[in-house]
């Protein structure tokens, strides 16, 4: 597995007793830690090294993409991201004839540029192979700005100064001024995807929402016959059934190009703390089965029947973990019992939600609000040649996308 079992059990007893601190400091670190150790190994379609970077007094993980591959995951890959991930994505969602094959175009044409001119790969900033990063309220531009010049250093010292250096999940609305600072010190900014965040769970309004009340209704509904049990207390069945859950979602019924985790990476994440899980299991059959001296009750339990995965950094949380049962029946509400599980964690903490991307309708019907996310991306070092293809892919996407996925979900 690539670390030992003492190490694991020895973290859920010092770490997991409080799975994420304000800042989660001491489990980030741990965990790039063993990013940094065995990185290469926790995502098979991601398989690139991983080095540490200090920032604001913390080790942050950097991976370094050096692949020119449009195959391996969009989590560290823009050429993928718009190339062959982003024409996935198109299949599964209803739009216009000439707004797909338009799209399909660009698509096609920033994947032969980008692989052309070397642009497959790149460095990513505090990336932990998630489609999401979240930042602490202590993260500043100028640790970023620090940051990034060592890396590049790094990166011409090891002869990879060809790599653009990325800060993923940058939104207006959380990080303005970082934006600005960055943008302003040289930073290319880059519309990547339409993010949901659900900033009305602090004041409890989420609550007065028609599609949260039934949510609320169902969960109650549901209290006899499930249970939930918290990461800490999952058995490797578990975190295989969570790793099987995630696959059938994430890996079969969505694009493959979401990162493909082994078991490691999950057990790691729990263990240091990085990441609390939830999962949830029916108990029906054992509370109806009747006992009998022949025939005592089965020590088994039902293997989980969904879970999620929550990362938070200060007051910001995001669910980069999530699967569930497919066979079982949608008025199970399985969907609905997961995303209301990691709602109720938020409002615990008097937090925000960062609902990712994807399930537009869903995510508005409950009170979250749909924003632009952007990459900024360091290219000072790179050849004219390169720059410009990146300004060009930053222009054309802020003139013919971002106007579009801000009226319309596509």
């Amino acid at each position: 597995m690539g670390w030992h079992t003492g190490f694991f059990w020895i973290k859920q007893i010092t770490m997991l007793n409080t799975p994420y601190a304000t800042t989660a400091s001491p489990s980030c670190q741990e965990f790039t830690r063993q990013l940094c150790l065995h990185g290469d190994t926790y995502v098979t379609n991601a398989p690139f090294k991983v080095t540490s970077i200090n920032m604001d007094g913390e080790e942050l993980p950097a991976i370094w993409n050096t692949s020119n591959d449009p195959y391996i995951s969009w989590v560290c890959s823009l050429l993928n991201s718009f190339g062959p991930a982003v024409r996935a994505e198109l299949k599964l969602i209803p739009t216009s004839t000439v707004s797909r094959r338009l799209f399909n175009g660009l698509s096609h044409v920033a994947e032969f540029l980008l692989k052309r001119s070397g642009l497959g790969g790149g460095v990513f900033v505090e990336n932990w192979f998630l489609p999401t990063t979240l930042y602490p309220q202590q993260r500043t531009a100028h640790s970023i700005i620090h940051a990034v010049t060592a890396l590049e250093k790094q990166a011409i010292d090891q002869k990879l100064g060809h790599l653009p250096i990325f800060v993923r999940s940058l939104t207006p609305v959380l990080h303005e001024d970082i934006i600005t600072k960055l943008q302003h010190h040289g930073f290319l900014l880059i519309p990547t995807r339409q993010i949901w965040l659900a900033d009305n769970i602090q004041d409890g309004s989420w609550r007065q929402r028609s599609h949260n009340k039934r949510d609320l209704s169902l969960e109650r509904k549901k209290a006899a016959s499930t249970e939930w049990i918290e990461g800490k207390d999952f058995s490797d069945a578990d975190f295989e059934r969570s790793l099987f859950l995630y696959n059938q979602l994430y890996r079969g019924k969505y694009p493959e190009f979401n990162p493909e985790f082994t078991l490691s990476y999950l057990k790691t994440a729990v263990a240091t703390g990085f990441m609390k899980f939830y999962g949830l299991r029916s108990v029906s059959q054992s509370n109806n089965e009747t006992h009998h001296p022949n025939h005592p009750p089965s020590s088994n339990p039902a293997p989980l029947s969904g879970f999620v995965g929550i990362v938070r950094r200060d007051h910001i949380f995001t669910t980069p973990l999530f699967g569930y049962d497919l066979t079982q029946p949608t008025k199970e509400g399985l969907y609905r019992r997961l995303m209301l599980k990691v709602s109720l964690e938020a409002e615990q903490h008097q937090g925000i939600l960062h609902c990712s991307g994807g399930a537009d309708q869903f995510k508005s019907l409950r009170g979250a609000q749909t924003h632009i996310e952007y990459a900024a991306v360091w290219i000072n070092h790179l050849p004219l040649s390169q720059r410009a293809i990146l300004q060009t892919l930053a222009k054309t996407i802020n003139t013919l996308i971002a106007p579009f996925v801000t009226k319309k979900s596509f």
